[in-house]
């Protein structure tokens, strides 16, 4: 199989697995956010979104509510992507702004990376909130920590442990 191909069966495996899932409504309204990259060697899914006046906050920053809902939804669709399928639980998810947002009606880009396994022992994955337009523009980042429901056979090194 080509590098394209397997780039494009990503991508396609990535929203099967997405369309299954039901944790990407907020307030009974569902997050439009579309898949426009994903890569399986480096970890990473991009989706795009168009935030409307009712997903920017008093203080002109993205609802920490949308925030956490998409990165949440989209960190845990790439870790079960990258590691076959399987499924996860949240142990932290954390949310920070960082600036506001230009205008309403503004296009977010959010990149998420995958970063393998943190000090724990669990999956760990990162989503940056960018401009569409200007990708050094950050509105938000998301670290989300999980945990496998079958967690048997990913354990940490013993401190001290030679390897």
């Amino acid at each position: 199989m080509s590098a394209g191909a397997d780039a494009e069966a990503f991508v396609e495996y990535v929203k099967e697995l997405a369309s299954g899932k039901k944790s990407h409504y907020y307030y009974s309204g569902k997050v439009d956010a579309r898949v426009i990259a994903a890569d399986r060697a480096a970890q990473t899914v991009t989706t795009r979104l168009t935030l409307s006046n009712d997903e920017i906050n008093e203080a002109g920053y993205i609802d920490e509510g949308v925030v956490g809902t998409v990165a949440d939804y989209w960190t845990s669709t790439l870790i079960s992507a990258v590691h076959e399928g399987r499924s996860s639980v949240t142990t932290s998810l954390g949310v920070q702004s960082i600036r506001p947002v230009r205008a309403m009606q503004t296009t977010v880009d959010v990149e998420c990376q995958a970063s393998g396994r943190c000090v724990t022992g669990s999956p760990h994955a990162v989503a940056r909130f960018v401009d569409a337009g200007d990708r050094q523009v950050v509105y938000a980042v998301v670290t989300h920590t999980k945990f496998f429901k079958q967690n048997n056979n990913f354990t940490c090194p013993k401190k001290g442990a030679k390897g």
